[in-house]
């Protein structure tokens, strides 16, 4: 384990954890945008990150040069209530936010098989590194769509692939996926994981361990650039 790249920082309530969330993100974009023409932002769905979301459409930064980036998505139109892009749309890319563009996991008109192809052209034309990842985690020690129950989990956890994203199916999930893969997900200047309750903190505190088996411990082992893990009850 990186430990000498890896940050924890705990908050006590979960307004205050997504403001700082933010401010680190803000930080690590201007710091991006100082040596890249564009900044690559992957951003998590799910209802964690939404105050976070909140707190960084207010901020000025050169949204214009800025790509934001689902880390992963589930296999429905935007304007389906399951939709991470429309979590995304609606709680980030407006206010001070709006002019920054959005690379869309889900394509319209396209079969699921066939985005993986699409989609990592398109993030090969966003200048590398990143400029930061933010994360959420699950219960199951998930990050992205990278399940432990997922058959392609070991081929989408190899730090060295060149698969940038892939589909994701698995029992619990009603819709397909299509997630960034770790590699994909690694190649950032700063990843900032944002967890909330105890039981997920204790997943960390496994993750950190080793030998977990939890798949968010291939991120915290393969990281190359620092990853500050923002905590809130």
């Amino acid at each position: 384990m990186k430990a000498d790249l890896i940050r924890f920082r705990e908050f006590s309530d979960r307004t205050a954890a997504g403001c700082a969330a933010a401010e680190l993100i803000a930080e690590s974009i201007s710091a991006c945008l100082e040596q890249q023409s564009q900044c690559g932002l992957v951003v998590s769905g799910g209802s964690t990150p939404g105050p976070c979301f909140d707190e960084l459409s207010t901020l000025s930064l050169d949204w214009s040069k800025v790509i934001v980036i689902p880390s992963d998505e589930r296999w429905v139109p935007a304007d389906h209530p399951d939709s991470n892009e429309r979590l995304i749309r609606e709680r980030l890319l407006h206010d001070q936010a709006a002019p920054g563009g959005f690379l869309p996991l889900f394509r319209e008109g396209v079969a699921a098989g066939e985005a993986p192809a699409l989609i990592d052209r398109s993030l090969a034309r966003i200048p590398s590194p990143l400029g930061c990842v933010l994360l959420g985690m699950g219960e199951d020690g998930h990050f992205a769509s990278l399940f432990s129950d997922f058959e392609g989990l070991r081929a989408a956890l190899e730090p060295e692939s060149k698969n940038l994203s892939l589909v994701v199916q698995t029992a619990g999930s009603p819709h397909l996926r299509i997630s960034l893969s770790l590699a994909a997900l690694i190649n950032t200047r700063q990843t900032v994981l944002l967890i909330f309750g105890q039981s997920k903190r204790e997943v960390f505190e496994a993750a950190v361990q080793g030998g977990s088996g939890y798949p968010v411990e291939s991120l915290l082992r393969h990281t190359g650039s620092p990853l500050t893990v923002i905590w809130a009850p």
